[in-house]
């Protein structure tokens, strides 16, 4: 099917409805409005309301069917047993899709509201594509499409598409991404999938050219056969992260209550991530640092890594962390490691792998030199490596003032040198200095040298376990592509 066709009034409307605002600016509707201006909706936009006027600098319309021209697409805010007949005013107008965001229906668990919710799904199979009800709708910055309160979401399209049941993970993984280096092709909340679901989303990103990777919040699918086998077909093309809720019995009943889906088993979602592609995580966190390491490391990312810092439990640590997650910390042989004796003192040190340079840094020529070593081992695919820059950020460490701007550059630059020299993945972990109000600055320094790793294409975390997870989950899902 055609989903591309289908759904571009959705994602791309030329004109949009919105259907509940009012003059009072503190409700949802003129809210939503609102953020639609201040974003920069690119096309036409319709308030509806039954007093007509004026709201916000835009004339109003008592009902969709008095929009004078032609509409894609709707957002519907008013209550739900008016929903309905909104709709039908939306079909007789020639509306091709609706977000209602409109609460209340079968997640209540009531007769009457469930009911409600049955008769949309009537509705849209006589020609209506409907998102929701139940939901935050669409987030798209290259239609200028957003969600409540998306007024000052980024503009920047990327490579990235969200489908999620939930509207708070929708907003939240915005800003998330916001702060990680990473932008939305479409961001979509679902809610209760009366009529589009995950199954629906997943076959258009299929075919979305501008979408490379799958990230999924995912409560109950509504075509659980039909879900399996989209996953099988795309996830060897595109990656598919799948966070799966509801999995524990009290998760399972919340689950219920919020969008009326069904949990389901955890050993048929277990078996669903054996026999296909997908990666599964478990938090909006994990989430986040899958799809940063997918945008940043190549296919030949492995689980025999490398891993080098400082510190005297940082052996111990790595060891446990890559375990875990089923990494490998495979330890170098004699000539590898009379490389590294050559370059760190014989006190406080070990070059076995995980590599202790013995302290939290050493200057960017010694930095080359080990991480040069550590890749030149055959047994190393992917290299992990700390760099505790608030020491120096923070002013405890390192060169006099003067000289810190210089001494830090050297050490941001090394890794990229050693990856390109080496053709071997590098992550960084570059741990938080501490929560107290003096480290404000510090904080501040560490994410612009984040940032700069981002630009040359290293991903980097906070902590050694959130990078081995990330490592891990995109070394397995190349490794099952590539039997797919």
């Amino acid at each position: 099917m055609d989903r591309l066709g289908e759904l571009r009034p959705i994602f791309y409307p030329r004109a949009l409805a919105v259907v509940g605002v009012s003059r009072d600016q503190r409700k949802f509707g003129s809210l939503f409005l609102q953020a639609l201006l201040d974003f920069g909706f690119k096309g036409k936009i319709y308030p509806v309301n039954p007093a007509g006027g004026e709201i916000l600098g835009l004339t109003t319309y008592p009902s969709v069917r008095d929009i004078p021209e032609p509409v894609d697409l709707a957002a519907i805010m008013v209550p739900a047993p008016v929903v309905p007949a909104v709709l039908e005013d939306c079909l007789a107008k020639g509306v091709k899709g609706a977000e209602v965001f409109t609460s209340g229906f079968a997640e209540t668990g009531d007769e009457r509201a469930t009911a409600i919710e049955r008769e949309l799904t009537l509705i849209a199979r006589r020609g209506i594509r409907i998102i929701g009800p139940n939901c935050f709708g669409i987030y798209c910055p290259a239609s200028g499409l957003t969600l409540l309160p998306g007024g000052n979401f980024p503009g920047e399209s990327g490579p990235v598409a969200f489908i999620t049941q939930s509207g708070g993970h929708a907003v939240e993984f915005a800003w998330e991404a916001r702060g990680r280096g990473f932008s939305f092709s479409k961001v979509i909340s679902y809610g209760n999938g009366c009529d589009l679901n995950e199954a629906d989303l997943l076959e258009y990103m299929a075919q979305d050219d501008e979408t490379k990777i799958v990230a999924m919040y995912i409560e109950g699918p509504r075509e659980g056969r039909r879900f399996v086998r989209l996953v099988r077909e795309l996830a060897p093309r595109k990656p598919v992260i799948i966070w799966k809720a509801g999995l524990t019995p009290a998760g399972g009943k919340a689950v219920h209550s919020h969008t009326a889906s069904l949990a389901g088993e955890e050993a048929i979602w277990d078996a669903l991530f054996k026999q296909t592609a997908a990666v599964p995580v478990r938090s909006l966190e994990e989430l986040a640092d899958t799809v940063l390491a997918f945008l940043h490391l190549p296919a030949s990312t492995g689980r025999r890594v490398g891993v080098v810092g400082g510190g005297g439990g940082i052996s111990v640590a790595a060891a446990d962390a890559c375990d875990r997650v089923g990494l490998d910390i495979p330890p170098f042989d004699g000539d590898i490691q009379q490389k590294l004796w050559e370059i760190l003192p014989a006190a406080g040190t070990s070059v076995r792998n995980p590599v202790d340079i013995g302290v939290p840094l050493v200057g960017a020529q010694a930095f080359e030199r080990v991480l040069g070593g550590v890749a030149s081992a055959d047994c190393i695919d992917t290299i992990i490596a700390t760099q505790a820059m608030f020491h120096v950020l923070g002013g405890k460490f390192g060169p006099p003032p003067d000289k810190r701007e210089g001494f830090l550059q050297g050490l941001v630059e090394t890794p990229a040198k050693v990856r390109d020299r080496f053709g071997k993945p590098i992550v960084i972990v570059l741990p938080v200095g501490g929560e107290d109000v003096g480290m404000i600055e510090a904080e501040k320094g560490r994410r612009q040298i984040r940032d700069q790793y981002l630009s040359m294409g290293i991903p980097s975390y906070p902590t050694l376990e959130r990078a081995a997870r990330a490592v891990a989950n995109v070394a397995t899902y190349y490794a099952k592509a590539a039997q797919a």
